[in-house]
């Protein structure tokens, strides 16, 4: 079999794009179709011959269209703010939104919510305390940790876990202990 025309021709049937084109085509992003026209790409190209080396194209210039001087200068909206101008409250929170300070929260802010927020812990810190105690007995009921004061409950706690440590250490140091039945001096063998 014998390859298609196509395949043995010199030509690529590839689409063509800006890498594989010449030094003067400019495919862009299909922008030129939008109202305006060819203004894509460079404003002219390159000449070889003549005084001027680079020639301007007039349909590739870009060109800003302003509004009448009439408009610009009756519009509220002027380039420059004087450093004289103050935002009234309305106006600021209009701007900043749930943010009280440009960069963010103030300082104040923040030091009331921490305020708050340790507030709120301290009272759910009885609980905490009921539910992280971990005594051998078990745990307290209710009634007798609200019965005992705070440094009685805590002695109590610092007994229980160092006869717990207590406990665990004899463990430990019975299962090392080696035993007096399979135990033999060291210069004895078995027989």
């Amino acid at each position: 079999m014998f390859p298609t025309v196509a395949r043995l021709s010199k030509a690529s049937r590839r689409p063509l794009t800006p890498k594989r084109g010449n030094k003067d085509y400019y495919k862009g992003t299909r922008q030129a179709f939008l109202p305006g026209g060819l203004r894509t790409g460079a404003p002219g190209k390159h000449v070889i011959g003549g005084k001027a080396k680079y020639r301007l194209l007039d349909d590739k210039v870009r060109v800003f269209v302003a509004p009448p001087l009439d408009e610009i200068l009756n519009s509220p909206l002027k380039p420059y703010v004087s450093v004289g101008v103050r935002l009234s409250r309305e106006e600021t929170q209009a701007a900043l939104g749930p943010f009280e300070d440009s960069r963010g929260f103030s300082p104040e802010h923040l030091l009331k919510v921490a305020r708050e927020h340790a507030a709120a812990e301290e009272a759910s810190e009885p609980e905490k305390r009921q539910l992280l105690s971990w005594p051998a007995s078990g745990t307290p009921k209710p009634a007798e940790s609200e019965a005992q004061p705070e440094s009685e409950s805590l002695s109590r706690r610092v007994a229980d876990w160092e006869t717990d440590a207590k406990a665990v250490q004899d463990a430990v140091a019975v299962e090392d202990a080696p035993s007096t039945s399979t135990s033999r001096p060291a210069g004895e063998r078995a027989s």
